[in-house]
């Protein structure tokens, strides 16, 4: 199994993919949209990677830091919830936010995130709440992203103009990073 990555990104994916070279191998590894709007083509990089083995595939997921890693499998250790709605939910708030939705049994705020019903979160509350790593809530109980400088950093990351995408963020209605990030991507062309 793959424990880490290190090495240069090579290409962004706006879909949540990226192409991280190391060792003359370009490895794509399905990132959070959060992790995506950090990194920057060409830059060097080290990623905590999950690998994901089915009968029919192996998937690398890369996460930020080993906290963001530990939390995923727990996500996904929950019934129900598969690697890429794992990933879904990382993408759709912080980390931080996440947990603090957990333990605070905000089931609202999770099933926000696109592809989680109600069920499904309070579910997710009811089988990790009390169990999640506190240290992956910073002090005063997390923060909510501001999700325009977000959505902006990704894009301008995937190489969009600013000024082109300061007019479009004017014309799409608040809301999380994902939400944001995808309407504003879709009025982009």
């Amino acid at each position: 199994m793959i424990g880490w990555l290190s090495g240069t990104i090579r290409e962004l994916d706006p879909a949540g993919l990226i192409i991280m070279e190391t060792g003359g191998v370009g490895y794509e590894i399905a990132v959070s949209l959060q992790t995506l709007c950090r990194l920057k083509q060409g830059q060097k990089a080290e990623l905590s990677i999950h690998t994901y083995v089915r009968e029919d595939q192996i998937t690398l997921f890369g996460f930020a830091n080993s906290s963001e890693r530990s939390l995923f499998r727990k996500l996904t250790s929950v019934s129900g919830i598969g690697a890429r709605m794992g990933l879904n939910l990382m993408s759709g708030m912080s980390t931080e936010d996440l947990v603090c939705a957990i333990e605070h049994a905000d089931d609202v705020a999770i099933a926000r995130t696109p592809g989680i019903g109600k069920k499904t979160a309070q579910r997710l509350i009811l089988e990790l709440q009390g169990k999640l790593d506190a240290s992956v809530v910073i002090a005063g109980g997390g923060t909510v992203s501001n999700s325009n400088d977000d959505v902006r950093s990704a894009l301008v990351n995937l190489g969009y103009k600013p000024a082109q995408i300061d007019a479009t963020l004017k014309t799409v209605a608040p809301a999380d990073f994902e939400t944001m990030f995808r309407a504003t991507l879709k009025a982009l062309g």
